[in-house]
């Protein structure tokens, strides 16, 4: 499985398959381009700083945003239905034999939501997505049965199936790789922190013990756009979200 080794904020996020570039400022520029040509059509982004005076245009909405996958409980479910929401966003399969990589990624997600759920003076508009690139295997009952592994709440906890060409979409727009080899699927990783103004707010392309940082993410997310005086969205930023 292929992942790189640290958390990545907004506008920072390594493009795992590009070649070695000798030109660090160049090298910027193509993650930057990545992240808006790829994750902006998700959620806002800010252009690099670097050689550019304007903001690119703003693509055309996608589909996707208003497409109807399936939760665990058998009921349609769009992107859109989260709007307004603090999401964390990852993706996994239930089928997974490595303890550490998405067994791990649901652990963090079972762990962070307890705590967020226990904390009464927090805002409740928060919500977790887990998102199965094993549709074929992974149906509405199937996802159930493991969200009760995990002791899930689904009032703020939903994991998502759907057709495989629109899962695969999903994936892509989100920067997760996921092929079939030797009887399982191969993945890198990819969490999602994506505050109620839709906002990219920080991507974990790792998996690993992140139960705490997560939980922390969404509590600043909750607090930038739930308080009195919401950090306004930059005038510059290209926004093409699925959520909106």
């Amino acid at each position: 499985m292929l992942f790189p080794t640290s958390p990545r904020r907004g506008g920072e996020i390594d493009n795992i398959m590009a070649p070695a570039n000798p030109h660090p400022a160049r090298r910027n520029s193509a993650i930057d381009a990545v992240l808006c040509g790829i994750l902006s059509l998700a959620f806002y982004c800010l252009p690099s700083a670097q050689g550019q005076s304007k903001a690119a245009p703003a693509p055309k909405r996608n589909p996707l945003r208003d497409y109807k996958f399936t939760n665990e409980l058998g009921q349609p479910v769009s992107l859109t239905d989260f709007h307004g929401q603090a999401l964390a966003v990852t993706f996994f399969f239930t089928r997974c034999p490595m303890p550490q990589f998405c067994p791990r990624l649901s652990q963090n997600f079972q762990e962070a939501s307890k705590a967020l759920g226990s904390d009464t003076a927090l805002a409740t508009n928060w919500h977790f997505l887990s998102v199965t690139f094993d549709p074929a295997f992974d149906t509405p009952a199937v996802l159930k049965a493991y969200g009760e592994r995990y002791q899930y709440d689904p009032r703020h906890w939903s994991f998502l199936t759907g057709p495989e060409d629109k899962i695969k979409e999903f994936a892509r727009l989100s920067g997760v790789q996921a092929d079939p080899e030797s009887g399982t699927i191969n993945h890198n990783f990819r969490t999602l922190i994506i505050d109620p103004a839709n906002r990219l707010q920080k991507i974990y392309p790792i998996a690993g013990d992140l139960s705490e940082d997560i939980a922390a993410e969404m509590r600043k997310a909750l607090a930038a756009t739930n308080s009195s005086h919401p950090h306004p969205a930059p005038s510059n930023a290209t926004s093409a979200s699925l959520l909106k």
